[in-house]
């Protein structure tokens, strides 16, 4: 029951992509997995070695708060199945308004390590430093969980 075909002027364009990928950093850390995703979602860990002020609440719909350089992070957890991998997402301002980005966590096994793998995206393109974010944080997660120490700020 279908008609004749399109003719080429008639073909819609693809949909865009439903999503962009701001950034993406993977690390491995020397340290097995629950000790990481315990790194990711309890707030004295996290103000540790990632934002001032962290405020958690490490279950689904509950809050991912903590205040970086480049502004405050006022999420919500989409996804926390752990200890493998946590979502939440990030209202990121963009042209006069804000965009909801996600941020997805996701651990793997790597031997006695733990393989890190964090992506953002978004709906739309948002300028800013995203590589550089999100490099500076699987830095300083590493040096927090090997060293005990935050990395480099």
């Amino acid at each position: 029951m279908s008609g004749p075909p399109a003719s080429p002027a008639a073909t819609k364009p693809p949909p865009p992509p439903r999503s962009v990928l701001l950034a993406a950093a993977k690390i491995t850390v020397r340290a097995p997995i629950p000790r990481v995703f315990e790194a990711l979602t309890n707030a004295e860990q996290l103000a540790a070695w990632w934002a001032d002020d962290a405020r958690i609440e490490a279950e689904l719909g509950g809050r991912y708060e903590g205040t970086l350089p480049e502004g405050r992070v006022e999420g919500t957890i989409t996804a926390i199945d752990g200890p493998g991998k946590l979502s939440y997402t990030w209202p990121v301002p963009h042209e006069g308004g804000s965009v909801e980005t996600s941020v997805v966590f996701e651990l793997s096994p790597k031997g006695s390590e733990t393989a890190v793998h964090v992506a953002h995206r978004s709906p739309v393109p948002v300028a800013g430093e995203w590589d550089g974010v999100w490099r500076r944080s699987v830095e300083s997660l590493k040096a927090f969980l090997e060293q005990g120490a935050p990395g480099p700020a």
